[in-house]
């Protein structure tokens, strides 16, 4: 191989081996690149010689990850074919109501696929604003998701969104179904550990083109309540099933985020009224209580008081319902305007809750406070596990403020959650096969008769915290069964809570034909 002195070079000609120098310099260029990274991040604690435990951590979690990408998760091809029926009756509905609103607008269909017709209709025919997006510095007329839920604040302009929206959502759900399965009856996705700055895990499809992002398969309560519709609570995760002599478990962190966000506000501000609140029952229930004191009667009994909650507040939402969105929404700076143009309520309401709640919770401010601060003079925050978050958006911009504010709470979720998936990857491999990894749950398959892995497990995954002798873990809910839905009537062999025992049998195919 001819060698080159690269600083005799002249860029005005052409060299006999271009194109060895050129992937040369690009190699050299990219080496310069990771001296300053080490430098910037060293692969060593500062001050020791032991490693740096995130990087090395998630070197670790190579291996389970590679065993469940290989592994996969068998699909139901009864229950596949049913919910594939069952998405394109949903599909042709939703284009129809389409087509009949877009007849009526420009005399003719309109294709939800389509991005010139898209662009047409609304800034054309419907004349509402047109919504700008830059890539690589070239500004495009946008029709993605965050223009067209923009664009849902013009009043004429939101059925149309929404049947767009739906439809899309929809058409993800049967690529998977569709096209996406392996031909031994499994579903691979591949696995990316570094795919999130916040140490969430990502999923695409596969090195062989199959598969898909799992993550995109939703819990049956958030599909519910996203949807509205029963009758597609079951079209999805029940196709996940376990192996033959094996049932799944799913073990979730419960309210992670929440409890995660009161841990900071007390470490911070000694103040553990957010966390203490959670830790005394039902969050949302002790929010609604705090927001409208005299709009129920409410009893301080929790279990009874929490029916109280259930109840209409406004439109579809109950007390409980609003609690829980707009306590999630504030947690994460959103303002009245923007939360009540997702929840579709007046900015009045909003307003009123926001009063109440930071009130109630004074913390909470003061975090978003110290967020700000950390950025603008270090730009950057530390995880209470350890994981240091770089931000590169500029401190002063409110998108940067939110990404910052979001992130410490999803990151400690994230990491607690792969770090109980190693352990159960560690310690219990000889007795179950790990699944998925559900940023605050793990899923895995075991043999029917060894229950007793279940509460060895529950107890491995507790990660938990020490500050001025107060503890803190994050409670876990374990449910098994023989798919990935929940259990329901006409779901028998789906999810249901672990309290000691579980004498179902799988049903076969027949009995669920008949």
């Amino acid at each position: 191989m001819p060698l080159v002195n690269t600083q005799d070079l002249e860029p005005s000609k052409v060299h006999p081996q271009q194109l060895q120098v050129y992937c040369g310099l690009d190699c050299c260029v990219t080496l310069e690149v990771l001296q300053v990274l080490h430098k910037t991040f060293p692969a060593t604690a500062p001050g020791s010689n032991a490693p740096n435990l995130i990087y090395s951590f998630e070197r670790a979690l190579q291996a389970p990850a590679l065993e469940m990408m290989l592994r996969g998760f068998k699909i139901d091809e009864l229950e596949r074919r049913r919910a594939i029926d069952l998405l394109q009756g949903q599909q042709a509905k939703v284009l129809d109501i389409l087509t009949r609103l877009a007849v009526e607008v420009w005399g003719r269909p309109l294709n939800p696929r389509s991005h010139q017709q898209l662009t047409k209709f609304f800034y054309g025919a419907m004349r509402v604003p047109e919504q700008w997006t830059s890539q690589r510095g070239v500004k495009k007329l946008s029709m993605n998701r965050e223009a067209l839920e923009k664009l849902q604040a013009y009043f004429h302009a939101q059925p149309f969104v929404l049947c767009i929206l739906k439809f899309r959502d929809l058409a993800k759900q049967l690529e998977t179904l569709e096209t996406e399965v392996d031909s031994d009856g499994r579903l691979r996705s591949s696995l990316n550990i570094a795919g999130t700055k916040t140490g969430r895990w990502s999923s695409a499809k596969n090195a062989f083109g199959t598969g898909g992002n799992i993550f995109n398969i939703k819990k049956d309560a958030d599909y519910a309540e996203d949807t509205q519709d029963e009758d597609t609570v079951h079209s999805l995760r029940r196709i996940f099933i376990a192996d033959p002599g094996k049932k799944l478990c799913v073990i979730d962190y419960e309210q992670s985020e929440a409890r995660d966000v009161g841990w900071l506000c007390g470490v911070l501000f000694n103040d553990w009224t957010y966390l203490d609140t959670i830790e005394g029952g039902d969050l949302h229930t002790h929010t609604a209580r705090l927001i409208w004191p005299e709009a129920v009667p409410w009893t301080n009994d929790t279990k009874h008081d929490r029916l109280l909650a259930e109840q209409k507040f406004y439109r579809h939402f109950s007390y409980r319902d609003m609690s829980k969105r707009g306590g999630h929404g504030s947690n994460y700076l959103g303002t009245p305007f923007t939360m009540a143009r997702h929840l579709k309520v007046p900015q009045a309401l909003m307003d009123h809750f926001q009063r109440a709640y930071f009130a109630a919770f004074p913390a909470l401010p003061l975090w978003h406070r110290w967020v700000a601060e950390q950025l603008q003079t270090k730009q950057h925050i530390v995880t209470p596990l350890g994981r240091k978050l770089t931000f590169f958006g500029r401190p002063q911009d409110e998108a940067t403020l939110r990404e910052a504010v979001a992130a410490g709470p999803q990151s400690t979720t994230a990491d607690r959650t792969s770090l109980g998936l190693y352990r159960v990857w560690r310690d219990f491999h000889n007795r179950v096969e790990l699944l998925n990894q559900g940023y605050d749950s793990i899923t895995f398959q075991f043999d029917e008769g060894d229950h007793k892995v279940l509460d060895e497990i529950s107890r491995a995954i507790v990660v938990p915290l020490e500050h001025k002798g107060r503890r803190f873990i994050i409670p876990t809910d374990c449910k098994i069964g023989y798919n990935w839905g929940s259990m329901r009537p006409d779901n028998p062999d789906g999810l249901t809570k672990w309290k000691g025992q579980d004498l179902r049998k799988r049903t076969n195919s027949l009995d669920r034909i008949l």
